[in-house]
């Protein structure tokens, strides 16, 4: 067996020597290509540069946030006492009465399972479940709309929001599956997204180009694999001679086994004659547990009849208690007969109230009428007032400007004046100068 051994560990070794010498061959010719597919897979853009892809992409987050939040609910409600005060009375009390839509769902599902199937169009209606299915799928809607208003607080409680997500390893392994599939999905519809038309031709003639090396790569592994099948064959030749091996040590075990079967008669002959002596001794317990079984059967009547006694007394009592209860509705009937008549009396009060109530709103129609008409006119002087004033004011900065500019064109008008004035005597100066030299 050793030998055995040896020789399928050399021929696993020789295989193992083969792949790693093919996988170094192809390596050789496909390390100058990998840098250039890993730029040629990846998409050159960063960003979603249209608004329909960051739609998409807005709409799929916001999906995965949402089914996230709905996947936490069986554990909230679990442990509804720990997060009320965090979620708030109207949030608990919607995730109280989502899950008794759920359980009864669920309780219909157990007890009619074709129901999903008929919805899902996998089987035909039946007459017998008209009823039933109108129950399933009014439930169904109902589950939709608390669904929709589980969100609709979320998203008004943002600090329930946060930490319901820091709560997601309570989360069960189907949904975090299934939380992790729409991820990636997600991921996946981002990456196609950012690939242009050109990279994805790219993209294809790479492919392309793979697979065709792939069969190249195909036909020298059949090669091998030749090569392989070979040696196996010499191998299996090798093990046909270690089974004759075998076969032989096999004879000799047999032989062995022979000789211990005598031995295991002598003890099954001493195990035999223990069994006798512990018979013996069974029987000795079994009576002393007959007496054992007389004195308890002499207590249990002792007690069935301490029982009696005392089912008696309690029958008693209950018919006494019977009896302070009917005598506790009669007087109730008598209260509800006198709380009645009283409830009569203020209906009637009441109504004359409510008649008087409807004379003072009628009053008060018309005087809100005349209130209107004077708070309109009111507002109509009010406008012309202020239009009024907004044209004077416009009309007094008017003024204002024109005459700022008349004060402006007569300044610079006398500082021309007074320029060519100064022109005059400067050139009257320079000419004595000249005259004088």
């Amino acid at each position: 067996m050793a030998e055995v051994a040896h020789l399928e560990h050399g021929a696993t070794q020789s295989t193992i020597a083969k792949d790693s010498a093919l996988g170094h061959h192809f390596h050789k010719k496909g390390r100058s290509k990998t840098t250039d597919g890993i730029h040629i897979l990846d998409p050159s853009n960063k960003k979603l540069a249209t608004v329909e892809s960051q739609r998409i992409m807005s709409v799929m987050t916001e999906t995965c946030n949402r089914f996230g939040i709905l996947t936490m609910i069986p554990y909230i409600v679990e442990n509804i006492d720990r997060f009320r005060i965090m979620l708030g009375s109207e949030l608990a009390e919607t995730l109280e009465d989502h899950q008794q839509l759920l359980d009864f769902y669920n309780s219909m599902l157990q007890e009619h399972p074709s129901l999903l199937r008929i919805v899902q169009g996998k089987e035909e209606m039946v007459d017998s479940l008209d009823e039933d299915m109108t129950v399933f799928l009014t439930h169904n809607a109902q589950m939709e709309h608390s669904c929709k208003d589980i969100m609709r607080l979320f998203a008004a409680n943002p600090a329930a929001l946060k930490s319901m997500r820091d709560e997601y390893h309570h989360r069960s392994g189907e949904s975090q599956k299934m939380l992790k599939q729409l991820q990636d999905l997600r991921d996946i519809t981002f990456e196609n997204l950012l690939t242009t038309p050109l990279e994805e031709n790219q993209r294809t003639k790479y492919l392309a180009e793979i697979m065709e090396q792939t069969r190249k790569n195909d036909a020298v592994i059949k090669k091998f694999e030749t090569e392989l099948d070979a040696a196996v064959a010499d191998r299996d030749a090798e093990i046909t001679k270690r089974n004759d091996v075998i076969r032989r040590l096999k004879t000799d075990l047999h032989q062995i086994e022979k000789f211990s079967e005598e031995h295991i008669h002598r003890t099954k002959s001493e195990a035999e004659k223990q069994e006798q002596a512990d018979i013996k001794n069974a029987d000795g317990k079994k009576d002393k547990l007959k007496s054992e079984l007389t004195t308890l059967e002499q207590q249990l009547a002792t007690h069935r009849a301490e029982h009696r006694e005392n089912e008696m007394t309690l029958r008693k009592k209950r018919y006494k208690i019977e009896t302070e209860v009917e005598n506790w509705i009669q007087k109730y009937d008598s209260d509800m007969g006198e709380r009645q008549d009283e409830y009569e009396d203020v209906d009637t009060v009441y109504t004359q109230e409510k008649s008087q109530l409807t004379e003072l709103e009628e009053r008060f129609k018309t005087l809100e009428t005349e209130y209107l008409q004077i708070m309109e006119e009111k507002r109509i002087a009010e406008e012309r007032r202020a239009h009024a004033e907004r044209q004077m004011r416009v009309m007094v900065r008017a003024a204002t400007v024109v005459q700022a500019l008349w004060r402006s064109f007569k300044v610079r008008k006398a500082l021309k004046k007074a320029k060519k004035g100064k022109g005059k005597k400067s050139g009257k100066k320079s000419g004595k100068g000249k005259k004088k030299k």
